[in-house]
């Protein structure tokens, strides 16, 4: 039986699949009907906000190029920030976005985010109970036990983190 794969972006819509190639066409086919019948946002009137990091750097919609070094600094195996947002969780979840930007790091251990949020000015006793509203809420994986604990963010920590960049970014002069 053949194998194939195929990974394609039209517009907003990424589709991505491998296997028997019956089955990727079918499911290609699949897909392509779904974009065709889906709505135009870009004629709906509203500005819609789109955002996604390009080599550390922020893209957005009707915004200019920005660096996430604007708002983050990186020493060695600690990512702090230079512009606080009003939460030690937001904070919290913008170090570990700039390990995975910055760093290429998608795993980032509680001791990192523990130096990045005492380096930046929000030292806190015990990272896991910072995190807990983010467990709860879907926005990182955790992974481990004890001193092996790691935290990894998950595709809507993602969304928020760049949210927070974002706004954090536009705040600057």
């Amino acid at each position: 039986m053949e194998s194939a794969k195929i990974r394609v972006r039209i517009g907003d819509n990424e589709f991505e699949a491998e296997g028997p190639a019956e089955l990727v066409q079918q499911q290609f086919e699949a897909f392509k009907e779904i974009i065709r019948l889906a709505p135009d946002k870009s004629k709906e009137g509203k500005k819609s906000y789109t955002a996604q990091t390009v080599e550390g750097q922020l893209v957005a919609e009707g915004i200019p190029i920005l660096t996430l070094e604007n708002i983050m600094h990186v020493s060695g195996r600690i990512v702090s920030l230079t512009a606080l947002p009003t939460t030690t969780e937001d904070a919290a979840l913008l170090i570990m976005f700039g390990h995975k930007e910055l760093k290429q790091s998608a795993s980032v251990t509680a001791q990192e985010i523990g130096d990045g949020l005492a380096q930046s000015g929000r030292p806190v006793p015990r990272v896991d109970r910072v995190m807990e509203a983010a467990l709860e809420q879907a926005l990182v994986l955790k992974t481990g036990v004890k001193r092996s604990t790691k935290y990894r963010l998950t595709n809507q920590g993602v969304v928020k983190a760049q949210s927070l960049a974002s706004e954090l970014l536009a705040t600057l002069p």
